[in-house]
């Protein structure tokens, strides 16, 4: 084959579809797989809750335009996949975010490979079968995708359990941005955001009940006695519930005797991208103690900074960490075999409680010593770095589309002559 005809040879094209924004959850996830796969491959975005008239570039993918008469696109996909002819159809979502795309990807005659990268966060506890279990839909829908990708070993295991194979591609961060500072950047830091002479914890989660909000308030409460001036709570959340919130912090604040302003700060969410790893660096301690996670995004942001962790032993956590933090064992009913102390179903399985005097006692131990606190810190950087790095992530992500997909670049010789 000629030079000229291998340098016009086309990528594969790969559609994303997930939240169109770019800065935090699914949609920040999405956004850096597809600038990340842009080298071999040709990457689109159908972002959900985006609606504009004209495609826009967005870093090294296409932003597609929408109507804004349905959320997730339903309207426009069928004609996006004739028209586009993806070879790729990349979803990241929960189950009943996209129950009804099978629907549609059977009326398309150039149907794409679809890989289905699906969010389980947690168990229905099976006490007596040890087994996890979750809605039966779920199952025959997941087994109409082409591939599952896992976004942890936690999630693969209960896909195994039930029926679905998958393969395990974790969640990144940018360790060039997310990076520890040094000692003397740090005080600074907290003299700029007035937690100077405080020991800081940190916590950063969307207000929401399977995030278990208020246990962040009840730990601190129990941690700080004693020590009241000396330390101060940083909560990243919307407080209250304002439609970005489900519970009212404030309230359970001043209930606990907390003072808002004083003894706990919230910032908000939506801060810059950029401005996140100074927030990280001014904690002398980082709480994760969601009951239900698919992944935990905060966390290796926080472990790329070297903020020594205490987490809720319990969904990937324990994964995530591993061994590099403090963990802190979800409450059990007695003689129940274990089963854990839940918060009630929520998208059709159960997330677990944590036990906030336990938090407090594992938090006093970071307190108490502060080499401890600097090795834990090293080490976590270290494994953000050598496993959650985009740059490692991405390949990942390459090599499995190299594996799922044919593209000209993987056709013999003598094909690529007649297609080229």
């Amino acid at each position: 084959m000629s030079e000229q005809k291998q340098q016009s040879m086309p990528k594969p094209k790969i559609l994303g579809m997930t939240d169109a924004s770019s800065k935090t959850g699914f949609g920040g996830i999405m956004h850096n797989i597809l600038n990340g796969v842009s080298p071999k491959y040709d990457p689109y975005l159908l972002g959900w809750g985006f609606h504009y008239e004209e495609p826009i570039k967005r870093g090294n993918y296409t932003m597609l335009p929408t109507t804004g008469n349905d959320y997730y696109g339903r309207d426009v996909l069928p004609s996006i996949l004739s028209q586009l002819k993806p070879d790729v159809l990349l979803t990241q979502a929960d189950t009943r975010m996209v129950g009804w795309l099978p629907e549609i990807l059977k009326n398309i005659p150039s149907k794409p490979t679809w890989i289905y990268y699906p969010v389980i966060d947690g168990h229905v506890w099976d006490a007596e079968n040890k087994q996890t279990k979750w809605p039966s839909n779920w199952t025959g829908f997941m087994k109409q995708a082409d591939v599952v990708v896992a976004m942890t070993n936690f999630g693969k295991k209960i896909l195994a359990e039930n029926g679905i194979e998958s393969e395990t591609i974790y969640h990144g961060v940018d360790t060039t941005l997310f990076r520890p500072y040094t000692e003397e950047q740090r005080e600074q830091l907290r003299t700029n955001f007035n937690f100077k002479g405080k020991f800081v914890v940190g916590g950063v989660f969307k207000n929401i009940v399977r995030k278990n909000p208020e246990k962040y308030l009840q730990a601190f409460a129990l941690f700080r006695k004693g020590k009241e001036d000396k330390t101060i709570l940083v909560l990243h959340t919307f407080p209250q519930p304002t439609g970005q919130g489900e519970y009212d912090l404030v309230q359970q604040a001043i209930d606990l005797g907390l003072v808002v302003g004083k003894d706990v700060i919230f910032t908000q969410q939506g801060l810059p991208t950029e401005v996140m790893p100074q927030l990280y660096n001014s904690f002398d301690a980082f709480w994760m103690l969601g009951g239900m996670e698919s992944f935990g995004v905060p966390l290796i942001e926080a472990m790329a900074c070297g903020v020594p962790t205490v987490a809720l032993e319990a969904t990937t956590f324990p994964e995530i960490l591993g061994g590099t933090g403090l963990l802190s064992p979800a409450p059990v009913f007695p003689d129940s075999n274990k089963c854990p102390v839940t918060m009630g179903s929520y998208n059709g399985v159960e997330g677990v409680i944590c036990d906030p005097y336990d938090i407090a006692k594992k938090t006093q131990r970071l307190y108490d010593d502060k080499q401890l606190r600097v090795n834990m810190g090293f080490k976590e950087v270290e494994r953000a770095i050598k496993i959650f790095d985009w740059s490692v992530i991405k390949q990942q992500w390459i090599e499995l589309l190299d594996k799922h997909v044919v593209s000209l670049e993987q056709l013999p010789d003598e094909w690529k002559e007649i297609l080229g």
